[in-house]
């Protein structure tokens, strides 16, 4: 693989702007080689050696601001790394000594290696700051040390990509200035210097290993480690995923086959779609994020920062495609037991869609440590969060779930239907379609997704320190749905009393309701959550001056929204033709309404908070610090002036064979 490949391959997304340009310098060195006068073009030796000089000028300009640019980045990020090392270690030390919290002996025996200890002993004893548990400083350590290897890669790519250019330079002209300037400028700038990277490195691994390992440094670095940039999906993962892909699709072919040729009887088709109507739906949720996670690894979004996961432990697209197909075979075979149960000599075929729901259930909350317990247990907590929605500061990920949420809306009430169906009716009655009717609790589960987002939108108004309106603006966007709710709820109430659905006033008040509720939505995703619309001439129209994805994309998604936003209409026209019946309408807008705001919304509103993370150079997930006091404060400059750089006498210019570089997976 060519060095710009790489290059682009393995920096830093979030720090795109700051590296060094290497692809540009390269044209510049094949623009200017290809543009020089020729002896056979009439020119001079003179007009020759004159262009040569002037290109020679420009080009190693444009290094320097390149160069210039890097080096203060890589200062600024050192800087910031010292102050947050030193934070943490006075912190760690803090904690070791606090009365009553459980650090091992090891790391109390071990803590005597370290300086200040005396004094910092002294100062916790008089203070009464809230100390950093053992595990918040694990976290902070894991995604410090994370920052530290992302800013050892930025020195590696940034040095190679000099020494490479200048390379390319010497070799297209024929020249020696191009090594000339990289020994005068690189070599002694302050970001090729691997020494004050590499003692925090260390330093970070050895308080891990003594403090927060019990001395157990494999243990330390498994917890530390951070995967290869770049690191393809491993084989077996890609081969189950494809092995349970090709399962699924046989299954899923005969399944349609056998419904055909051998429908369930009539009194159960209603049961029959709505008892495999909500698996159904997890189905597609996780076909549609194998297919958004693969997206977004494609384009360079980074959703694992955005979501705040642990890049050591992620999912990768095959994971869940893996996961979709697991639960599509379940729900398949479930399906074709219920259609043929008479030949398999079971009685009672509603005793498979009850397996079907319990086995789903189970294979997520099954607390070993096994199928993906992280992933699992970080969706269960999320969900958590969403649902005691006032009670926690929202994150991005919380209101993303709660988005989530909102566009399974019928998949909730669907399951509410099942635990209905199963506590109430079930071996109890023979004839079960009354059992599917609607009750006071389908309208209260239809809110409760709005409720959630509208609970977080009011708990953000409180914490922001602005107390911007835009979330108040926000919550009366969710606000909306509760109308739509009511007033649909006692138009099907009392339909039965007009002549027909027009003659209802609450029909009215239902279309007033949603149209309010699609303009507002429609222009709420667009310009909040899209941020487009920014631009009103030239090349991005319409859209805004950074873009991920094809500009074709965003024109797309703009129509697409609005279209199946106002699919409620063709509901409503249909129903009252009497053209489907009306589970079959619902089950494709619940498809639709997925596929609108949990598949196509997914990669625009990631896409636009990735680029406000680029903005703010954010590559980590934030780090928060317990308060330290003056004294600590003081301590804290001490340790970082202890920590300041390399021997004062020494010099920055080193051989190439004393520098430690990465491993070489990363290029």
């Amino acid at each position: 693989m060519k060095f710009g490949k790489t290059f682009e391959t393995h920096l830093t997304i979030e720090w795109r702007q700051q590296y060094m340009r290497y692809t540009d310098l390269k044209t510049m060195i094949r623009r200017g080689v290809d543009g020089a006068p020729t002896g056979e073009g009439g020119a001079t030796d003179a007009d020759i050696n004159a262009y040569y000089i002037a290109f020679e000028e420009q080009f190693f300009t444009e290094c320097m601001h390149e160069l210039t640019r890097v080096n203060n980045f890589f200062l600024e990020k050192l800087a910031e790394a010292r102050r947050k090392h030193a934070t943490l270690k006075l912190q760690l030390l803090a904690s070791a000594r606090a009365p009553g919290h459980t650090f091992s002996s090891y790391s109390l025996q071990s803590s005597q290696r370290l300086p200040s200890m005396v004094s910092l002993r002294d100062n916790t004893s008089g203070s009464n700051r809230k100390l950093m548990t053992q595990r918040q400083l694990r976290n902070a350590y894991s995604e410090f040390y994370l920052t530290l290897v992302l800013l050892q890669n930025f020195q590696s790519l940034n040095e190679t990509g000099f020494r490479k250019i200048c390379k390319k330079y010497d070799k297209y002209l024929r020249s020696t200035s191009g090594n000339d300037w990289l020994e005068q400028n690189v070599n002694p700038a302050a970001f090729t210097d691997q020494r004050p990277l590499e003692k925090l490195i260390i330093d970070v691994e050895e308080l891990y290993t003594y403090y927060l390992a019990g001395g157990d440094r494999s243990r330390a670095m498994t917890k530390l480690r951070v995967p290869p940039l770049g690191q393809p999906t491993p084989p077996r993962m890609v081969f189950r995923a494809g092995l349970a892909l090709g399962m699924f699709i046989m299954l899923a072919c005969t399944t349609i086959f056998s419904y055909i040729r051998r429908p369930p009887e009539e009194k159960n088709i209603e049961a029959f779609i709505r008892l495999y109507r909500g698996p159904f739906t997890w189905v597609i949720f996780n076909f549609f994020m194998a297919a958004n996670v693969a997206g977004w690894q494609r384009a360079g979004v980074n959703h694992v920062l955005i979501f705040e996961i642990d890049p050591r432990s992620h999912l990768q697209p095959a994971t869940f495609l893996e996961i979709a197909c697991t639960f599509g075979l379940l729900w398949t075979l479930s399906i074709l037991g219920f259609l043929f149960h008479d030949l398999i000599n079971v009685q009672d075929p509603f005793v498979f869609p009850l397996a079907l729901t319990l086995i789903m259930i189970t294979l997520l909350i099954n607390p070993l440590p096994i199928m993906n317990w992280p992933a699992r247990w970080w969706t269960m907590r999320l969900v958590g969060r969403v649902v005691t929605a006032p009670l926690h500061y929202v994150r991005f990920a919380d209101f993303w779930m709660g988005d989530q949420m909102n566009s399974l809306v019928t998949c909730m009430a669907d399951h509410y239907y099942i635990v209905r169906f199963y506590a109430i009716c079930w071996l109890r009655y023979a004839n079960v379609i009354f059992c599917f009717d609607e009750d006071m609790f389908v309208p209260i589960s239809r809110c409760l997704p709005a409720w959630f987002r509208f609970a977080q939108c009011l708990r953000r108004f409180r914490d922001s320190g602005s107390k911007s309106v835009s979330y108040l603006l926000n919550a009366g966007k969710y606000s909306t749905t509760f109308f739509v709710v009511f007033f649909s709820t006692m138009r099907g109430r009392t339909d039965d009393g007009y002549a027909n659905t027009f003659s209802n006033p609450y029909t009215w008040f239902f279309i007033l309701s949603y149209i309010i509720s699609t303009i507002y939505c429609y222009a709420w995703d667009v310009i909040k959550d899209f941020g487009i619309f920014k631009i009103w001439r030239g090349e991005h129209l319409f859209l805004r001056e950074k873009l991920v994805y094809p500009q074709a994309f965003y024109y797309f998604v703009i129509v697409e929204n609005l279209v199946l936003r106002c699919f409620w209409a063709v509901e409503l026209v249909v129903l009252y033709h009497k053209l489907i019946t009306p589970y079959n309408i619902k089950t494709c807008a619940s498809i639709l309404e997925i596929t609108r705001s949990r598949f196509i919304w997914n990669y625009i509103r990631l896409e636009n908070e990735h680029l406000y993370n680029c903005g703010k150079f954010r590559a980590t997930r934030d780090i928060h610090l317990a308060s330290l006091n003056a004294q600590q404060e003081r301590m804290l400059e001490n340790m970082m002036g202890e920590t300041d750089g390399t021997d004062p006498g020494g010099s920055n210019t080193r051989h190439a064979d004393e520098r430690r570089r990465l491993a070489k997976e990363y290029f």
